[in-house]
């Protein structure tokens, strides 16, 4: 155990070293990495809202993005608008049908510039739906952790996410933004809870 940990440590130590260098590693995180959020419009409002469990998986190297992977997952049902009663309907089979489809999928393997920052063009699979999505987010070095923010664009509708009287756009918006903060680990998750 004692050998894993310093293994972990000398990882992390190497990555953080290289500031404007190659991330060539193994990332890991999950919603004690940071947030997964995401904002919509409701009756003309803006709401935001989180989910409370998922996994990120990143393997990069910025000197070779062509064989970089990321890989989200995000459990439907960990929806959270502060709104029990939204948070509901959300999780109910006109919109998410956490029941039937507990989970959404990220995946994406080809990775360009973008700036000062990166793009991830690569599919996103949820309510039995797959869709291209492109993300687009930044890498930074912190204390034995790699830091990776960055957002999403993505129509509801595409998704079959709003059925019947959801399925208008008169009290929901079509559009929704993600946003994700988080400060990965190298290294190997914890198996996940049955």
């Amino acid at each position: 155990m004692a050998r894993a940990l310093i293994s972990r440590i000398l990882l992390a130590a190497i990555a953080c070293s290289m500031s404007g260098a190659a991330f060539a590693a193994a990332w890991q995180g999950d919603q004690r990495s940071g947030s997964l959020r995401f904002t919509a419009i409701q009756a003309g409002a803006k709401f935001s809202s989180a989910f409370e469990r998922f996994e990120v998986r990143f393997d990069f190297d910025e000197s070779d993005p062509a064989h970089g992977r990321l890989d989200v997952t995000v459990a439907t049902k960990s929806v959270n608008t502060a709104d029990a009663d939204r948070d509901e309907i959300l999780r109910s089979r006109d919109f998410f049908w956490s029941e039937q489809f507990p989970e959404a999928v990220f995946h994406a393997e080809k990775f360009e510039r973008d700036g000062a920052g990166w793009r991830a063009n690569g599919e996103l699979a949820m309510r039995g739906v797959t869709r291209p999505v492109v993300v687009r987010f930044a890498l930074a070095p912190g204390p034995m952790q790699l830091v990776m923010k960055g957002t999403a664009d993505l129509r509801r509708l595409e998704f079959g996410v709003g059925q019947g009287e959801w399925s208008s756009t008169e009290w929901v918006g079509d559009e929704v933004g993600v946003l994700f903060d988080l400060k990965l680990l190298p290294g190997t998750l914890p198996a996940r809870a049955p």
